[in-house]
């Protein structure tokens, strides 16, 4: 096999006449500032100069030039106003209305000005508008007569959606802005947690009575449906859109919630023992700060309410907190010497302050295969308020950690503490890197795009059309990883409508990883519909999840890797606009050109 990484002699790559997408892998794993001169530059072929350039934004090390434009990094109003003004591609005026809504310019919808009747014609069919107009109304924006005759000819020619529309209006009517809602649509697994989330971002003492009936049962007769926007739906829909439901009720409670939003008789919900429902639910019950008298000896059994799975013992560990601080703490104490990295990381997060311990926790956090418990308690250690020297004490050794991820952790945190730290080298790679260097090489050499076949629970499938020129390490990743069958049987733990939806989580939830993580690929190439991404906690600690945008999303251009987009989007985001939540993958396999 071919050695990668000749890590030692990157600094004769400069002296090299070709930048090839190996010494551009190389360079990328490496993360080492790279000494090029413009003549040397100007001396490559166009596409290994291209190719340099991307990976010298790409590196991040301390001197070199930041990847993001000025309006990306740090967005202003006077930017985005300005670019509103210039905005004439569909994605133009798309990512400034979305910036001008993130600053709550009444001006936002400027970037739209110039549109007609006859504009719909031209405008990408999945690039949908529905929400961004509604939250620029909310901000002050007025809707001119030319952009309602451009928004009525997209559904005219089939370019508008039923569902975003209604989710639209329901925030106009919850906040006024409309009179009444757009006539009622059939209740499906998508339209229901489209139309909650809506329900979700309007004050809690407008919604407080219907969102706690829907508490209290999973009926096809409740009020709520039609409050929503929703035709009644049936009992086959709420069994498959129970976690969904579940899921959007518990993320929709104020924090702090009252005691009455957690009802303790009976057992109305078809998906009560489902571990994805309960890991949504516990989000909700860490939001009560009223010991729950019905509860109590559930929480305080053993294993606490008969949990046994360490992922869900983590999460259960914020409410139990707040319901019965004792028997917290001594499930924190089994997390925190357990196997398990995801419950430990939450442990770890319980600790209001460093642990007597400390040096016993740090080895024992040391050799945890995911990054959660890392990265966890190189956090904490600003968050203990350790002074600056103990600080320093318990961050250096990390910068010698065999993780990259680690590293670069650790040297954030410390530079904070010391602007004059030094950029950590790359630690030796391990066979798993190897063996992901060498397969992105060769992706990225053969040069061909990489085709993903994803089959989901229900006959349903879709593929994904990944780029290794762009993001050959992340996408050598994602390949070997199906080959391994990594993905089989997994759930679909995150569903947001008008926005993402991501998998690959070996734990059902949106925790973990593969035992290892992944340097960040990013570039400029615009996250539009149907792309596809990395999924991350931080800077180069992508791992086993991916997303998938349903809409634009122009706020993760240039943070998350992008490895490209769905193939037949017309049946793909339509398929994953009507995803529900905990739908199980059946296979990820890799498909012949």
């Amino acid at each position: 096999m071919r050695r990668l990484l000749g890590l030692l002699s990157l600094p004769l790559l400069a002296q090299a006449p070709h930048f090839n997408a190996h010494a551009a892998i190389e360079a990328e794993w490496a993360r080492q500032p790279l000494t090029w001169t413009e003549a040397q530059k100007s001396a490559l072929p166009p596409a290994d100069r291209a190719r340099l350039e991307r990976s010298l934004l790409r590196i991040g090390a301390p001197g070199t030039l930041d990847l993001l434009p000025p309006e990306l990094e740090k967005p202003t109003l006077p930017a985005w106003e300005s670019k509103a003004r210039e905005a004439r591609s569909p994605q133009e005026r798309f990512t400034a209305l979305f910036f001008l809504n993130r600053l709550k310019s009444p001006r936002a919808l400027e970037a739209l000005a110039g549109l007609r009747a006859r504009s719909a014609t031209t405008w990408p069919r999945h690039l949908h508008l529905e929400s961004a107009i509604a939250t620029a109304r909310l901000n002050g924006a007025e809707v001119t007569a030319d952009l309602r005759a451009f928004l009525a000819a997209l559904d005219r020619v089939g370019k508008g959606d039923p569902v975003r529309a209604q989710a639209a209006r329901l925030r106009l009517v919850l906040a006024g802005k409309e009179a009444k809602l757009l006539p009622p649509i059939p209740a499906t697994p998508g339209s229901l947690l489209a139309l909650l989330d809506a329900w979700n971002r309007t004050p809690w003492e407008g919604r407080r009575e219907l969102s706690l009936q829907g508490l209290r049962s999973l009926d096809p007769a409740s009020p709520i449906w039609a409050r929503l926007g929703l035709r009644a739906p049936s009992a086959a829909v709420l069994e498959q859109s129970c976690v969904g439901i579940l899921s959007r009720l518990a993320e929709g409670l104020p924090n702090p919630a009252p005691a009455e939003a957690f009802p303790t008789e009976g057992a109305p919900w078809s998906c009560a023992t489902d571990p994805l429902a309960t890991w949504y639910g516990l989000q909700g019950l860490a939001k009560c700060p009223t010991p729950l008298p019905a509860l109590q000896s559930a929480l305080r059994a053993q294993p606490p309410m008969g949990l046994t799975q360490p992922t869900l013992q983590a999460a259960l560990l914020p409410p139990l907190r707040r319901q019965a601080p004792e028997a917290a703490d001594a499930l924190r104490a089994r997390l925190l010497s357990g196997t398990d990295s995801i419950a430990r990381a939450a442990a770890i997060e319980d600790l209001p302050a460093a642990p007597e311990d400390l040096e016993v926790l740090t080895r024992r956090t040391w050799d945890d295969p995911p990054f959660d418990a890392q990265q966890t308690l190189i956090q904490s250690y600003a968050r203990w308020k350790l002074n600056p020297d103990a600080q320093k004490a318990q961050l250096l050794p990390w910068l010698q950690h065999p993780d990259w991820a680690c590293r670069s952790e650790a040297y954030r945190a410390l530079v904070k503490l010391d602007p004059q730290t030094p950029w950590p080298t790359a630690p030796k790679p391990t066979p798993t890197d190897q063996a992901i260097l060498q397969e992105a090489t060769r992706l990225a050499q053969r040069g061909h795009p990489v085709r993903l076949g994803v089959s989901l629970s229900g006959k349903r499938s879709f593929t994904l059309n990944l780029d290794p020129k762009v993001a050959p390490m992340n996408v050598a990743n994602l390949v070997l990883l199906a080959r391994r069958h990594a993905f089989d049987g997994r759930r679909v733990p995150r569903v947001v409508p008008d926005f993402v939806v991501q998998m690959g989580s070996p734990v059902d939830t949106m925790d973990g990883g593969p035992g290892y993580s992944m340097r960040c690929e990013d570039s400029l190439t615009w996250y539009g519909p149907g792309s596809v991404g990395m999924a991350l906690s931080g800077k180069d600690t992508g791992g086993s999840q991916f997303f998938i945008t349903t809409n634009a999303t122009p706020h993760l251009t240039g943070r998350y890797t992008r490895l490209g987009e769905v193939e037949q989007p017309d049946q793909a985001l339509k398929l994953l606009d009507e995803l529900e939540l905990g739908a199980r993958i059946e296979s990820i396999r890799v498909l012949k050109p």
